[in-house]
């Protein structure tokens, strides 16, 4: 693998240089390029929530991508900014988003937890790691904030978050037809439209989208394919001014998604079973004898005020709904063989909150205070049929949380140039739960029939059944401090202490009603960054550098049990662990039309107390010095984007860009214990390999453009699980490719 990596970097690396070659003979014997089309772009974030500023005076790591970005390197969700993004990395479970900043992350994304790292759609939280996967639709630009963001966003953002902020619905009409074809059948189509509702100044906006592929893998076992898609969705909104001083923006949005997903779909070690032994080894294909099914709609209303109170003083209100209707049917044994089958149906849960913020501007005082209430109500009936034994395990949780703080942050600047920051936040959450839980003498399809199947106990390896109410509450403070120092206009310095907190949770993969009951704790972690914004040659070369300590403490860390009908995950606060990184993203335009990145992270995320840890294969062992979970040590980007003009017949342009990270672990194992090497819950040094050219008409009407991905096809895997027929994983995309047409207007 070490090989095909190396060629796919000497494949960038060529076409890097091809793209330079092109561009230096197209601009032979021209004179030095002076004019504004030469300079970086200005990037404007509102990461701060202080309003719009400068991507190079926001003293915070973010890395921000604009709509043409994604659009050009055919980035559809979440997952496809991990090629751009230093220390991002996402893997899935049945559609259950696994989100890591910087080694931070969990593998717990059912009811009852929390994620560590956190997604926010125009300011509002989503609560379900099983709404993150949704497709980006009239989206403006997407902002990864990688470190804790204990203060102004609080919940649960420990590792960082990505907020997707929307195109504001305009005042002339405009809009945009979008129509795609690629391979594995791909269909994709997307329309939008803006512009104003009568003279009242009120605007709107609509944008429509449906997407369809084929499975990425067959299925030499069912017949049916794994990680198939069909999806729909539409996003509103509508502007209302409120005279001179305000306006209020009314969103909503639904998503509908059907797809063949399974939790941990390709066997990476032999089972015993011939079907699925002569299958090892090819990426491309899966060996289950049932057929996996994922279903979701999700859907949301949000209505945002914003209010100049005074020349000083401004106000931010945002009141939303949110809610998600799912069901999941896996083959959860990954094999051939009828062992495990798991039902999560009929999913249910819905969300309320409310922020208010208020922001003020001195001569020499920045001011953010704000109040933030959530509640949320979430059900996954979990079914497990244990074929072998002829049981189900049947659990039915309920969970209720609720948590509101009270927030400030404050920027002082002692001189033009050097400015101090402090914040704080009050966090208090209480979380009700409750849990059925009982063993059912049937493994019917229809898991109402196991519901009503007779109940049984007290055979071995079976737990006695048990219904639990519980309640617990928390309250946490997460401070900030920070010093910003302009040190010239191009160059600004920065340093912060900030804290993370993540609510603590329960588990419904518990066997008794104590362990159940008992739950685990919040965890905590404390940062401290140095970093550096920096523009040369007059705005052509961008250096922007973050180096950072991580003091993480009682770390909630989950492991799999598979013992008889006494299947879960077990989560506990049971380690602590030390991170430290180094962060340098470049980006530089050398030429007229020649955009060129490249960005490296080093990683060291270690457990630093993990004396309990425990595995199915090796039973409990000492897991102290192992690595994190998700966090390569090494992994860097490096791409460039060429744009020239044919005269009359438009514009044209082409990139390329390559994305390198080394192993990654994914569980406390690693590599192995006590001598057993090879432990295949890994995954070994690889890279990806995209492209894209495309053509633009005289007028900007018409746009054509090929994109690729992963065009050396690579084979890797982003999660591993021990609990199917032998450890299985969860594979990345093969090579895809798709022709995209666009009608603008």
């Amino acid at each position: 693998m070490q090989d095909v990596s190396r060629a796919g970097l000497w494949a960038a690396a060529g076409l890097l240089l091809a793209l330079s070659s092109a561009h230096a003979q197209d601009a032979a014997g021209a004179a030095a390029v002076t004019d504004d089309d030469a300079k970086l772009d200005t990037i404007v974030v509102t990461a701060t929530k202080g309003g719009a500023t400068d991507l190079q005076s926001t003293p915070l790591a973010v890395t921000a991508l604009t709509a043409d970005q994604l659009e050009e390197r055919g980035i559809s969700d979440v997952r496809g900014l991990i090629n751009y993004t230093p220390g991002l990395q996402i893997s899935d479970l049945s559609g259950y988003a696994q989100l890591y900043i910087r080694g931070v992350g969990s593998n717990t994304v059912f009811i009852g937890s929390d994620p560590s790292t956190t997604i926010h759609l125009d300011g509002v939280y989503l609560a379900r790691p099983l709404s993150f996967f949704s497709d980006f639709l009239d989206v403006e630009r997407i902002e990864v904030l990688r470190g804790p963001q204990g203060t102004l966003y609080g919940r649960n953002s420990v590792g960082g978050t990505i907020n997707i902020i929307s195109r504001r619905p305009q005042d002339e009409l405009q809009g945009e037809v979008q129509v795609g074809l690629g391979n594995h059948g791909l269909f994709e189509s997307k329309a939008y439209i803006t512009g104003p509702l009568g003279p009242s100044g009120i605007a709107a906006s609509l944008a429509v989208n449906r997407s369809s592929r084929d499975a990425f893998f067959d299925n030499v076992s069912s017949g049916g394919g794994v990680q198939d898609e069909d999806s729909w969705g539409l996003r509103g909104q509508v502007l209302f001014p409120l005279g001179l001083d305000g306006e209020f923006i009314l969103r909503a949005d639904y998503t509908d998604t059907d797809e063949a997903l399974g939790q941990y779909p390709k066997l990476l070690a032999p089972s015993g079973n011939e079907t699925d032994d002569s299958v090892l080894g090819d990426y491309h294909t899966v060996s289950m004898n049932r057929r996996n099914r994922t279903q979701q709609e999700i859907y949301g209303v949000a209505g945002e005020l914003n209010y100049q109170l005074s020349p000083l003083w401004s106000m931010k209100s945002l009141t939303a709904y949110r809610a998600l209707r799912a069901a999941i049917d896996s083959d959860a044994d990954s094999s051939d063989s009828d062992i495990l089958r798991t039902q999560i149906t009929p999913i249910r849960q819905h969300q309320i909150s409310e922020e208010l913020t208020f922001n003020a501007r001195f001569d020499q005082l920045n001011l953010v205070l704000g109040a933030y209430y959530f509640d949320e109500l979430n059900r996954e009936p979990l079914t497990l049929a244990v074929y072998p034994a002829g049981f189900s395990h049947v659990q039915r949780p309920r969970l209720d949380a609720e948590s509101y703080a009270l927030f400030g942050q404050g920027e002082f600047f002692v001189s033009p140039r050097l400015s101090l920051i402090a914040g704080l936040r009050w966090t208090h959450e209480t979380k009700d739960y409750e849990l059925t839980d009982f063993y059912a003498a049937s493994t019917a399809d229809d898991p109402n029939e196991v519901e009503n199947a007779p109940q049984i106990s007290g055979a071995e390896g079976i737990s006695d059944p048990f219904y639990i109410d519980v309640s617990r509450s928390r309250s946490a403070l997460t401070p900030k401090l920070g010093v910003n120092f302009q040190w010239t206009p191009d160059i600004m310095l920065f340093a912060s202490a900030t804290r993370g907190f993540k609510s603590g949770g329960y588990d419904y993969g518990a066997s008794n009603a104590e362990d159940a009951a008992a739950g685990y704790g919040p965890e905590y972690l404390w940062s401290y960054e140095l970093g550096a914004k920096t523009d040369w040659l007059d705005r052509r070369l961008r250096l922007n550098v973050d180096a950072f300590y991580y003091d993480y403490s009682d770390m909630q860390v989950e492991h799999f049990v598979n013992n008889g009908g006494s299947f879960g995950a077990v989560t506990e606060n049971a380690a602590s662990a030390e991170v430290k990184g180094l962060e340098i993203e470049l980006v530089a335009r050398p030429l007229r039309g020649l955009d060129m990145f490249a960005n490296l992270a080093w990683l060291d995320a270690t457990y630093s107390k993990y004396p309990q840890a425990y595995s199915n294969q090796f039973g409990d062992f000492d897991a102290s010095g192992k690595r994190l979970n998700n966090a390569p040590r090494w992994s860097a980007a490096l791409g460039a984007n060429y744009a020239w003009s044919l005269g009359e017949h438009g514009d044209a342009f082409a990139g390329v860009d390559y994305h390198y990270q080394t192993e990654v672990y994914f569980t406390p194992v690693n590599d192995g214990v006590d001598g057993a090497e090879d432990y295949p819950e890994q995954q070994d040094d690889y890279g990806l390999l995209n492209a894209r050219i495309g053509w633009d008409s005289p007028t900007g009407i018409w746009r054509a453009m090929l994109v690729g991905s992963n065009l050396t096809d690579e084979k890797y895997v982003t999660g591993t699980a021990n609990y199917t027929a032998a450890i299985a994983g969860r594979v990345g995309d093969p090579r895809t490719a798709k022709l995209l047409v666009s009608w603008r207007f």
